[in-house]
């Protein structure tokens, strides 16, 4: 791996973490959310400063080079992300949902009730 590659990835990972960090101090952005984020950091960091484990993985794996193997790893975490608020997503709507017909039925009984 380059060194720019290593100094961009370093200075990537950096600041993803004190990204994350600011938005759960200030934007109270939710500790759940925000531990994919962090270990991420934490992997590209690792990844960063000790190129040989992306090499050895990448060997290992059958990637042809070891940015193949970390960009393939970029492209599982949005995966990974994609699902996992997806799934969020059809929470939302089916609570959403309950919340529409409890206050449809609490608005037609107190319909019923002036009557």
């Amino acid at each position: 791996m380059s060194l720019r590659l290593q100094f961009v990835f370093i200075c990537a990972s950096i600041l993803t973490f004190i990204f994350v960090i600011h938005k759960i101090r200030k934007q109270g952005l939710n500790i759940s959310q925000s531990i994919v984020w962090i270990l991420w950091a934490i992997l590209l960091l690792i990844l960063s400063v000790f190129p040989g484990l992306a090499l050895w993985a990448s060997n290992k794996l059958g990637f042809m080079s070891a940015s193949n193997f970390i960009f393939s790893l970029f492209i599982f975490f949005l995966y990974i992300i994609t699902f996992s608020q997806a799934s969020e997503l059809s929470k939302v709507q089916d609570k959403n949902k309950e919340l529409i017909q409890k206050l449809s039925i609490k608005e037609y009984l107190d319909e019923q009730e002036k009557k």
